[in-house]
């Protein structure tokens, strides 16, 4: 019996369950690409901007942050931004670290992580979803099975009621088929998301002791 003929015996609830397999693959798909790209190289990245940010070329250091790839430099990129934008202003450095750590988790709320949980709510429901669908299909299939083998016979043929029966689990497996991984992946993208996040965190601790770093250097040179 061939996977073509088993879809097609199990009813038609192995549609939406079809359905539902494609856009969790391709969910899964989208997923490991956004992560992948969001990884970037920080250790590197963090080498070159250290003396922009201490020597105060915040410009420099912003179009660095455009040039890489990735979610700190992207983090990076908001904040310096927004320093270029005072940078004529004289603030004391707490104001400096304040504003950068404002705006920093400012975007980490707004833009980065809707955008790291993208579609992960919907993953979440297929792997929830996909195998009650398939548990319906299988009930029907009983039903229909016990009502077509019980009319008029006393003592149905019991290989004609193994054959409905199990014709009657391939929706059930089916649905198992597509929301265990689905489970899985689920699991894992979550774990990536706070990862990211955590990542993010100690990157605005760098920037803030790099920018607290800059000021005292430029204070010790004034005293001097």
């Amino acid at each position: 019996m061939s996977i073509l003929s088993l879809i097609v015996k199990g009813g038609v609830l192995m549609i939406p369950i079809a359905l539902c397999s494609v856009y969790s693959l391709a969910i899964i798909v989208e997923r490991l690409v956004r992560y992948r790209k969001a990884r970037g190289n920080v250790g590197k990245l963090t080498e070159k901007l250290e003396p922009l940010i201490i020597g105060n070329k915040v410009s420099e250091a912003r179009l660095l942050c455009e040039e890489s790839a990735g979610l700190i430099p992207r983090i990076f990129r908001v904040a310096l931004q927004e320093l270029q934008k005072e940078s004529d202003i004289e603030k004391p450095v707490e104001d400096e670290i304040n504003v950068t750590r404002r705006v920093i988790d400012e975007e980490l709320q707004v833009s980065v992580v809707p955008a790291l949980e993208k579609h992960l709510n919907t993953l979440d429901t297929l792997a929830r979803g996909t195998p009650l669908l398939g548990l319906l299909g299988t009930v029907i299939g009983m039903i229909r099975v016990f009502f077509t083998i019980g009319i008029g016979q006393s003592f149905p043929d019991p290989s004609v009621l193994a054959k409905g029966i199990g014709l009657a689990l391939i929706t059930t497996a089916a649905g198992l088929i597509v929301a265990i991984p689905s489970f899985f992946m689920h699991r894992y993208f979550i774990g990536k998301v706070d990862y990211f996040l955590e990542e993010a965190q100690k990157a605005k601790g760098w920037l803030l002791a790099q920018l607290a770093k800059r000021r005292l250097i430029s204070m010790v040179s004034d005293h001097d």
